[in-house]
């Protein structure tokens, strides 16, 4: 059994342990998700992100070890761990995504330039952008102040605090389609044909990382039909990922 000392609290914390004391076991596992989530070769693509992954990376290190130690174990390095034993490598061809005339919805290769500089800002030359969702929630005109991107490898997320967040689809968790006005999941007709239509914002999608944190809810946000679209391709997205 870990130690429930005030310091060892604070690095469960840092690993993903909210209440009571993980066994050694759930530490190692904890420690290797964090590694797969803030490694900052994972970043290099992601400028405005390399320099919090960093910092999460340095501060996963310091939880892990000290964990270790201070429970008289042995910890590991960070060397032991690759970027490519801990990536899953995107496959060759590009998903189709498509959302009609659904506003604020752009896909590739299709951007307008102001688009096409968002993603380059974000993202990097070197990433490849499959669609952005505006989240602003002006029905008038979206400005992609607030947006969610899909790329080949994953989600990034910049919110209406103007904080970036990333999650691969090889880490994706629970993904709901919620009927908003029954608090239920919406049924295989419902998702098939949209959600409750176009333009209506019933439904919300529930979108979580795999070790059961959330990662992002779009409700009123984006039409009900965007959401199911959404829904269907990480559905399929994360499928792939763990086939």
């Amino acid at each position: 059994m870990s130690c429930e000392c005030a310091q060892c609290r604070q690095h469960f914390k840092t690993l993903g342990f909210m209440f009571g004391a993980p066994s050694d076991a759930e530490i190692q596992g904890a420690y290797h998700e964090a590694v797969k989530q803030w490694h900052p070769d994972l970043y290099e693509n992601f400028a405005s992100l390399r320099a919090d992954a960093e910092e999460h990376f340095k501060q996963i290190q310091v939880a892990y070890r000290e964990l270790k130690e201070h429970n008289g174990g042995a910890a590991e390095t960070p060397e032991e761990f690759s970027v490519e034993s801990i990536t899953v490598q995107p496959k060759e061809e590009t998903p189709a995504l498509a959302f009609g005339n659904a506003p604020g919805c752009q896909t590739a290769p299709n951007f307008t330039e102001d688009v096409e500089e968002i993603i380059e800002r974000h993202l990097g030359k070197n990433g490849k952008a499959l669609a952005i969702v505006d989240l602003s929630g002006n029905p008038s005109r979206a400005d992609y102040s607030q947006f969610l991107l899909l790329t080949l490898r994953g989600l990034m997320l910049r919110d209406s605090r103007k904080i970036i967040s990333v999650v691969w689809y090889a880490d994706l968790g629970e993904i709901n389609l919620i009927d908003r006005n029954k608090s239920g999941k919406l049924s295989a007709w419902q998702k098939l044909a949209g959600g409750i239509g176009s333009g209506q914002t019933n439904s919300e999608l529930q979108i979580n990382r795999n070790n059961g944190t959330p990662f992002f809810t779009i409700s009123r946000q984006a039409d009900d039909s965007v959401k199911t679209i959404i829904y269907n391709f990480l559905i399929y997205q994360k499928s792939q990922a763990h086939p």
